[in-house]
This record gives C-alpha cells, structure tokens and sequence, in this order.
C-alpha cells in the first residue's frame, strides 16, 4: 500500500512539472531568460560582454514587477523598478568603498525601499527590486567605464526588457489572457471536486477537506483578480472587441458556476440526516459533480490552444440518469419524509442544472460567439470590479508605527541584513552579497511563511548543490553548461511562485552553470553557495521570530470583522434583489465579490495562524470555528441569492423581512457594531418560522389532491417555500453561532 502511495505522490509531482509548460509562470520565465541572454550573445558578439552583464542584471532587477494585469499600471511598475534600480546601484556602488557612509546608507535604502510595500502587491515587487539591487550592488562587478556608466547599462537593461515585455504584450495578449483563464477553470474544476467530497466524510476526514477548499478559495480569489484586471482595463481600451467581451463572458459564466458550487449543499449534517435511507442519490449527485470537474478541465486545455476539448456526452448522460432517478423517487415517495427529501433533492439538482448549463454556455461560446445584445456592463459599473491601491502619502504615514506589520517588517529586514553583512565582512565571506540575498528572498512580513521559506530554501539548495556536484564531475562540456544554465534559469523564474523548494533548487544550478563557464573552482563555489545560504536561511529565520515579530492571532479578528462585514453587504443586496427582483444590478456582483475576497483573506490569515509557534491549540480551534460558521455563511448566501435569480419567486413577505433583519442584527453585533434602532425579534421569527412550516404544509396537502396541470405551479411554490425556510433558519442559527463565539473572543 505505501509502494502504491508513493507511485501515485511520484506520477502527480510528475503531472504537476509537465502542467507547468502550459502555465503563465513558464511563459514570463521563457520571456526573462531570452530578456537576459540576448544582451549577453549580442555584448559578447562584439567584444563588449561587461555591459552585456549588466543589461542582463538590469533585466533581473527589473522583471520581478512585472506581472499580470492592466498595461498601464505593469508599464508604470517596470519603469519604476528601473529607476529604483539605477538610483540603488550608483548610491551603493559610491558608498561601498567608505564603511561609515555605507552602513546609514544601506539601512535608509532597505527601510524606505520596504515600506514601498504599504500601496500593495505590485509594489512591494517594485520595492524588491530596489532591495535586489542594493544587495546586487556589493558584489562589485562594474563594467567598464566605472559606477555611472555600469548603473546606466542596468538601467538600458530594464528599459530593454519593457520595451521587449510591451512587445510580446501586444503580440501574445490573447495568450495571456486566456492562460489565465484556463488556470482558472482547473482550480475552479478542483473546487468542485472538493465540494463533492465534502457531502460523503466525516469528522477528521471532512475538516481536512475544508481546509483544502480554504487554500483554493484564496488561489481562486487570486487568480480571479488579475482576469478582472485584465479584462476590464482591455474592455475600457478596445471598447466593443469581440474577443475581449467574449473572454469577459466566458469569465462571468465561470465566476457563477463558483457560486453554484458553494451554494450547494450548505448544511452537510442535515443532508446527511435527510439521505440517511437514500445514499445512492448522493453518490449520483456527487459522479455529476466529478464529471463536470471534468469538463471545466477540458475547457482549460481548449482555452490552452488544443483543438478538441473531448467528448462530454457522459456529462449529459449522467445528467439524463439523475433526472431518471429523481422522476421514479417522485413517482413513489409517500410519507411527508420522503416528500421533503424530495424537495430538497430537487433544489440540489436545479443547482447542478445550473452549472451544468453554465458548462454548456461556455463551451458554446468557445465554438462561435455571437454578439449579446442583452449584454452590457456600464463603463463606471466595470471600473468598481477592480481593486484600486490607494497611492495616497497619508498611507504611508498611517504604516510608520509599530503597530504596522509593513513597519515591523521593514525595520525587521534592516537590521537583519545589517547583521549579515556584518557577518560576511567579519569572517571574510568569498561572496558575502549570498547571505544577503537570502536573507532578502526568505524573510516574510509574517512568520509562517518566513519558516517555510527557511526550510525550502535549505532544502532547495541542498538538494541543487547535490545536483550539481554530480552533473559536474560528469560532465566536462563548456556548451551543455551554457544550456543547462539556461534551462535552470527559464526553469528557475517559472516555479518561483509555484513551489519555492524546487525554484530554489534551479537557482543553485544556475549559479553553479553560469560559475563553471567562468571559473575553474566551481566545486568550492559550490561549497561557498550552501554555506552562505545556510547563514543566510538561519537569520533570516531568528530575525522572524525574534525581531518585533508580527503574529498572525493577533491580527486575525481584522480579517473576521472584513468577512463579517462582507457577508451583511452581500445579504442586504440579497434582500434588496429578492424585493425589487428585475435585471441583476451590478451592486449585487459587487458584494457578492467582496465577500468571496474577504473569505480569501481570511483563510489565507487562517493558514497562516496555524503554522505559527505561538498560536494555543484551544485559540486556533476558537477561531478556526468562526472560520468555518463565515465560510457556511457565505454559502448559505449564496445559495439563497443564487435561488433568488434563477427562479420565479413571490414577493417578499414580512417574514422573510424580519429574518433578514435579525440575520444583519446579528452580524452587526459580530462586527462590534449595536444599532440604534436594534430590533427584539424573537417573537417575529417564531412567527415567521410558524408561518413557513403552515405554508409548507399547506402546500403539501394542496401538491397531493389538485390535477397534473395545477401541480407544477404549486410545485415551483414549494420548492420556493422549503429553500427560503431551510436557507433563512440557517442563516439565522449560522449568524447567532458567530456573534457568540465573538462574545467569547472578545
């Protein structure tokens, strides 16, 4: 059995390595090495390969900030970097030589070049760069013509590099995009997996599966992000182009088919109670389910450029099966058990239904697009999808405080990077610049990720320099050096993000190739490259833990108030729709996407929580409890608005208002928030409970004794009647549950 696992670990590491090759990351890795080496073959060419090493490092330090999204902001972030990098390079490469000046300049430079990182994530690449390239700067390769002309040649470097980036831009945006995209589907295809799994496990089992969804829902957030990004600022450029709102579309169908999945099923203990004598039509369910993943996966390899997405006639035989299922239980349920079996059966299935004609929609729209009509998103209406950092300078003066995780890490990174280049001089280290560009790529804002970069960064640059030594003295050929070089760089810049251990291992190759065309001693270099790494992981790793270290539980209950906030948003405009149901206003979009990137927050906080050294096992239960009410939260939201929209409904009822009150009372309550105009509500939702079940069992009774033709409206009504029933006592209780365990945090 243990033999069988491994196999199975091996073949999916396998998989995963060859999906790689299909990614956006291998792309931009392709584009940084052929950046960086044409300069160096062209330099090399004509006898003049110093500058073609540092056009190359200006390549390096430039790349980092570009990364997907609108044009304007990466043209904005590339040429920022360049700047950043030319201004470190001269002021470093002037101080270096006067001890006393260059420690207050390097603890300036790496203080403010970090803070850079208030104004969000493409910044804080911006403020890598600059940080690279002070740490670049000490290793004193200045080409010819001395400090001026070396940083000069750096900055060309970058500017090559944009100007190459902005071409391939505008050749291959369609690639870009729909790389994205199919990204997208198969993450999206495993979250349907997972949800599937979830309705079939128990205790431990079911825990570690929510855990799962946690991580995908936070990458899924990611990724949605960009596409928006991407589209949208498109949208706004090339107006009324066909391909962009064809892609906007299909992403539109997709985020739905995401809300689909989380809406159903919500509550698992009772499924279970309810198909306690019918498992059979879970597991039907569950095979759809599966089969759909299956199909979202074909369509990300169409949107990847394969000519056949495969045949999904068992998507619509399986479809057909559980359709037969449901009309022979129809036909032969009896007992008012089996009735609200039914019923609940029947809104799980119209919630397949549903992504099952999502699936069908996109796949048509991959074969021919014709023009909606009915299609339209207001300019001002799409402009509110994106997430617009705030540049503002007052944020930055809100961060200069010890209570900023930015600040704390800022002063964190300066002091430890003081400490390794005083460890480096001290002991004469042969490249004392490694301990500090492994401090700079290790260390984290937060421990949890600082730990488990430490670890796979030693790991990775163990495993690599084992590699290397090997490959070397077997191989005695400047030329397979040269391509092995480029191989571990492309290889290298592309698993970065993916998986830091194996990037980590390419790195070493790297410099172990590019060292061995230049110098006879790659061996020792080889040795220098693990100790200086070693040396480097460890302070990093200590500066972590014990230099003003920021933990993550005592800034969790930020990310709790956000959700809780989110999901109050989200139901108003639940609420607002039911009541005034016409076309779908944007605002309700807006929520809804609000609250899936505060649940994202919250998870990734969560798992990060979890791994540190401080967190007591009774606090991390507490909170992962109030983690786990907000996400059943959100999915009983969303599936009481996802019902909402795709069925006829009856106007709103006083009851249904009160519940929708004291849901958003308790909410409020959660977030720390008491109303003026609190309402006592207790005798209303007993009312309103009363009513529910008298309606349900009036309609019942009506459902047996009234004619064929007759039916199907009280049908439709009692589906109605049983979800808002199900779905307003539960997010009632789910809604109490959280403002308690808040009570008790506070």
């Amino acid at each position: 059995m243990y033999k069988i696992s491994q196999g199975l670990n091996l073949f999916q590491h396998l998989k995963d390595f060859f999906n790689l090759f299909r990614t956006a990351e291998f792309s931009k890795g392709i584009r940084f090495a052929v950046a960086a080496i044409v300069p160096l073959l062209v330099t090399a060419y004509f006898g003049v390969i110093e500058i073609g090493m540092a056009m190359a490092i200006g390549v390096l330090l430039t790349s980092p900030s570009d990364v997907p999204g609108s044009l304007r902001r990466r043209v904005i972030g590339v040429s920022l970097s360049v700047v950043i990098a030319v201004f470190a390079t001269l002021v470093i490469g002037f101080s270096l030589t006067h001890p006393a000046i260059f420690i207050p300049v390097l603890v300036l430079l790496t203080f403010h070049f970090s803070m850079i990182s208030v104004f969000g994530f493409r910044a804080s690449l911006i403020a890598f760069s600059g940080l690279f390239a002070v740490v670049l700067s000490m290793a004193q390769v200045a080409s010819e013509g001395g400090i001026i002309l070396h940083s000069l040649w750096i900055g060309a470097g970058g500017v090559w590099y944009l100007l190459f980036s902005l071409t391939l831009h505008y050749l291959l945006r369609r690639r870009e995009t729909d790389q994205l995209l199919a990204e997208a589907f198969e993450l999206t295809a495993d979250y349907l997996k997972i949800r599937a799994r979830l309705m079939g496990e128990k205790g431990e089992n079911r825990e570690k599966l929510e855990k799962e969804v946690f991580d995908l829902q936070t990458a899924i957030n990611e990724k949605h992000e960009l596409i928006r990004e991407m589209l949208i600022t498109r949208r706004r450029n090339f107006g009324r182009s066909g391909m962009v709102r064809k892609r906007l579309l299909i992403f539109m169908e997709l985020v739905d088919i995401l809300e689909l999945s989380m809406a159903n099923p919500v509550n698992y203990q009772r499924m279970e109670e309810l198909f306690v004598e019918h498992p059979e039509k879970i597991g039907l369910v569950k095979d759809w389910s599966f089969i759909m993943a299956e199909n979202l996966k074909m369509i990300a390899g169409v949107m990847l450029g394969k000519k056949n997405s495969g045949d999904n006639e068992s998507l619509h035989l399986k479809k057909a099966e559980v359709w037969q299922n449901f009309e022979a239980f129809a036909t032969s349920a009896r007992s008012s058990e089996e009735n609200e079996v039914l019923l609940v059966y029947k809104n799980l299935l119209n919630f397949k239904e549903k992504q099952y004609q999502k699936i069908l929609s996109i796949e048509r729209l991959l074969k021919e697009w014709e023009e909606n009509k009915e299609f339209r998103i207001i300019r001002k209406d799409a402009a509110k999808f994106l997430t617009t950092p705030d540049y503002n300078l007052k944020t930055l003066q809100e961060h200069l405080d010890l209570k900023s995780p930015i600040f704390r890490h800022s002063l964190r990174l300066t002091v430890t990077l003081v400490i390794g280049y005083a460890i480096g001089n001290f002991f004469a280290v042969q490249n004392a610049y490694w301990i500090l560009l492994t401090i700079l790529v290790i260390m984290r804002p937060g421990y949890a990720l600082t730990r488990d970069r430490f670890k796979q960064r030693l790991y990775g640059t163990i495993i690599g320099g084992a590699v290397a030594v090997s490959l070397v003295l077997l191989i005695r050929n400047q030329v397979v050096y040269g391509v092995l070089a480029v191989i571990s760089l492309i290889l290298a810049h592309s698993m970065i993000q993916r998986n830091y251990k194996t990037a980590a291992a390419f790195i070493t190759l790297n410099v172990v190739f590019v060292y061995s065309l230049l110098r006879p001693d790659v061996l020792q270099v080889i040795q220098y490259r693990v100790l200086d790494t070693a040396v480097g992981a460890g302070l990093a790793f200590l500066g972590a833990k014990f230099l003003w270290p920021t933990w993550e539980y005592s800034v969790i209950q930020n990310f709790i108030r956000e959700s809780i906030k989110a999901n109050s948003n989200f139901i108003k405009e639940i609420e607002a729709f039911y009541r005034n149901k016409s076309s779908l206003p944007a605002s309700y979009r807006l929520a809804r996407k609000h609250a899936f990137l505060a649940m994202g927050d919250l998870n990734a906080a969560f798992q990060r929580m979890a791994q540190e050294p401080g967190t007591e096992k009774g606090h991390l239960e507490a909170t992962f409890k109030i983690v786990s009410l907000n996400q059943e939260f959100l999915s009983g939201a969303a599936s009481l608005g996802t019902f909402i929209r795709s069925h006829p409904t009856t106007e709103a009822s006083e009851h249904f208002r009160n519940y929708m009150t004291a849901i958003r009372q308790n909410l409020e309550a959660s977030e720390g928030i008491m109303a003026s105009d609190f309402l006592e509500l207790s005798e209303a939702i007993r009312n309103a409970e009363r009513f529910y079940e008298d309606l349900y069992e009036k309609l019942l009774g009506m459902n047996r004794e009234i004619n064929r033709r007759e039916k199907k409206a009280v049908r439709e009504r009692l589906e109605e009647v049983q979800l808002l029933m199900d779905r307003l006592k539960w997010l009632l209780e789910i809604s109490d549950s959280i403002k308690k365990q808040q009570a008790l945090k506070a």
